[in-house]
């Protein structure tokens, strides 16, 4: 199975790094994504992970548990205009990369950042790109992908692609989350096949939208909203995707959804049917209806002599007893020319039988 099942500390912000390991492993998930973990927003600075000691403990937690540490969610953008601010962002993304290179991590989650004032979008955009090509670059170094993911104020697969095709390096991928894309009417069929081989990983999560506007009415549990999730996955595999689905939602920010240990075990139940349902082949084939006339095999003719035969014999027995025989003379083989000399015999000798039994009864 090419695509996997994780889930991002995002659901689950009441526990620590052993819960995560704990339950995912409980729950049979291949991997989890590690951001915001017991609110401490920036990983690196998290109690557990202070020293090289404490993230060599934690990377054997999760190999214990055979878990996979599949991401760490960077909080940090590079859009400002500001130099001192920017660079205090492409620090902490360093930061992120270096403890993902400590945790045998391969991939770090960046924003694409939000809108400056009235800036055209594009020029936001592009202003990331110079300090992410030194990071993707720095990352691809230590072992570690960025993954590009859009955000509210870009929403679009659209502006992932600008700034992967931008960077253009394989230190930057894309990572894709379809409930902000649906926010401005983008749905999978246009957002996977435009990321297409680029996608390392979609943010699973799901969001009721109005029927007439397309307003955003809030979060639900995957599979009870407006993402098709059969489609997407559907599609995804048509893209050789060999990533990762990562649920992912803002529980902390939104305490009416379910609790992590009634949502995570029926959203990974929901996906798993769908990456191991198998769709019976398509073909355009029709049945010939104009199909060649091949040779009559061996086999066919001696069915129809035999046939013949036991028709002969009820005719002449018919003829004793003073009945009407029946002619069974349009039975006949049909033979293609150039046939198998045996077949030609056999039908020679069936007619010439045949021609006997009429002559016999003067017909």
């Amino acid at each position: 199975m090419a695509i996997k099942v994780g889930f991002s500390s995002s659901v689950c912000p009441e526990w620590d790094i052993h819960d995560i390991a704990t339950k995912a492993n409980e729950y049979g998930f291949y991997g989890v994504e590690l951001g915001t973990v017991r609110d401490e927003i920036h990983l690196p600075d998290a109690e557990d992970l202070q020293q090289d000691k404490d993230t060599d403990a934690v990377k054997k937690l999760f190999e214990d548990a055979s878990v996979e540490i599949v991401c760490i969610a960077s909080k940090y953008s590079l859009e400002a205009k500001q130099k001192n601010v920017q660079k205090r962002s492409f620090d902490r993304t360093l930061e992120n990369i270096a403890l993902a290179e400590k945790l045998g991590c391969p991939f770090v989650r960046v924003p694409i950042g939000k809108r400056v004032g009235r800036e055209l979008a594009d020029a936001t955009l592009a202003r990331q790109i110079p300090p992410l090509c030194e990071l993707a670059r720095i990352a691809a170094r230590h072992g570690v992908t960025l993954l590009a993911c859009n955000t509210p104020d870009f929403p679009s697969s659209r502006d992932v692609w600008f700034v992967v095709d931008g960077v253009s390096h394989p230190g930057m991928r894309a990572a894709w989350d379809p409930v902000l894309g649906l926010a401005v009417k983008e749905n999978s069929s246009v957002a996977i096949p435009r990321l297409g081989a680029r996608i390392k990983m979609v943010m699973a999560n799901d969001a009721a939208f109005t029927s007439d506007t397309g307003a955003f009415e809030g979060y639900r549990p995957v599979g009870e909203g407006s993402v098709d999730y059969a489609y997407a996955t559907d599609l995804l595999k048509g893209v050789l995707f060999n990533g990762y689905y990562m649920l992912d939602w803002p529980k902390a920010h939104v305490p009416e959804l379910p609790s992590a240990d009634d949502a995570l075990p029926a959203a990974l139940k929901r996906l798993i049917d769908r990456i191991k349902l198998v769709e019976p082949e398509l073909t355009a084939y029709k049945k010939d209806k104009n199909a060649a006339n091949f040779p009559a095999g061996a086999a066919y003719v001696e069915r129809k002599v035999a046939k013949g035969q036991a028709a002969e014999a009820v005719a002449e027995g018919d003829g004793e007893s003073g009945g009407t025989a029946t002619a069974v003379a349009d039975d006949k083989p049909r033979v293609a020319k150039g046939a198998d000399p045996r077949i030609a015999a056999l039908v020679a000798e069936a007619v010439k039988k045949v021609r006997a039994a009429k002559a016999a009864k003067g017909g």
